[in-house]
């Protein structure tokens, strides 16, 4: 596959403090990072909320495109379970993880155009969606699940992760050339594209690429330019180029008719205003 990262590569809200670890070169065209538990903890480890009686913090996930595996597990018991958080297109809060004596994590984070690759259905219902693993990718527990549990560190995880994953990409087919090429013109567009011109220029007819859209990714077309939209306008908020220097230069870069319009927009996706955002990721 092309490596579409190349174009594109999306930021949460606080991009500097994410702990995410890059995949190898030839996994890096499908997956954004990995992340989790390090190691395993230390013997007779606490866990401060629970000895502190202090209530985690919140934190806030804006949509980002990209769509996870979450593997986790208990090191004391050996109860594991894994959940797929699909594509979401707004933001929302949960309590940030905090170190546990006993609960370990390891995640995948998949680029949205890639994950079709590894799932086992269709993604047609995948937008905001939270829930077992089992239901769209049932290799992960039996192929990765115990195994995961087994290992000591991160390295190791994402070593044999990594080849579980090599391994189904070489049993699929590939993607649909017509909905990598649209894809592929949405993110050299940055987002600021109409869905009316993407579909003439691959000749595909609208109800097809509708089609496409929602199976493999699990959203439309214009869902995706306006989320892609969204992330590069995060991105150039929060590192600046030299020819973004204000809000105002972002409103014209990005297409919005004007200050409002833009303002409303990156509210609906990421919860906050531009500033408001800026002052949460530098927290």
């Amino acid at each position: 596959m092309y490596n579409l990262a190349e174009l594109y590569y999306p930021i949460t809200a606080k991009p500097d403090g994410a702990g995410e670890l890059k995949p190898c070169k030839e996994l890096q065209p499908y997956i954004r990072c990995f992340w989790g538990s390090l190691s395993e903890p230390a013997e007779g480890a606490a866990q401060p909320d629970k000895l502190s009686g202090h209530q985690p913090a919140r934190e806030i996930i804006i949509p980002d495109t990209c769509m996870d595996i979450i593997w986790e597990w208990d090191a004391d018991t050996g109860a594991s379970g894994g959940v797929f958080c699909g594509i979401n297109d707004t933001a929302f809060e949960v309590e940030r993880a905090e170190p546990s004596a006993s609960r370990l994590r390891f995640a995948i984070r998949f680029h949205f155009w890639a994950v079709h690759l590894f799932a086992e259905e269709p993604l047609t219902n995948v937008m905001n969606y939270y829930g077992d693993v089992d239901a769209y990718f049932p290799f992960f527990r039996r192929e990765l699940g115990e195994r995961l549990t087994a290992a000591g560190t991160m390295a190791e995880r994402i070593a044999m992760t990594e080849q579980v994953l090599l391994r189904r990409l070489e049993l699929v087919r590939g993607s649909h050339n017509g909905l990598m090429n649209t894809v592929h013109d949405i993110l050299r567009a940055k987002g600021v594209v109409t869905v009316s011109s993407l579909g003439s220029s691959n000749g595909l007819g609208s109800r097809q690429l509708e089609r496409l859209f929602r199976e493999n990714i699990g959203i439309s077309p214009k869902q995706t330019a306006d989320l892609v939209r969204f992330q590069n306008v995060w991105k150039s908020l929060y590192r600046p180029s030299p020819q973004i220097r204000n809000l105002q230069d972002l409103v014209y870069a990005y297409g919005y008719s004007h200050q409002s319009h833009f303002n409303n927009s990156f509210k609906k996706f990421a919860g906050q205003t531009p500033l408001e955002a800026l002052a949460y990721a530098e927290r």
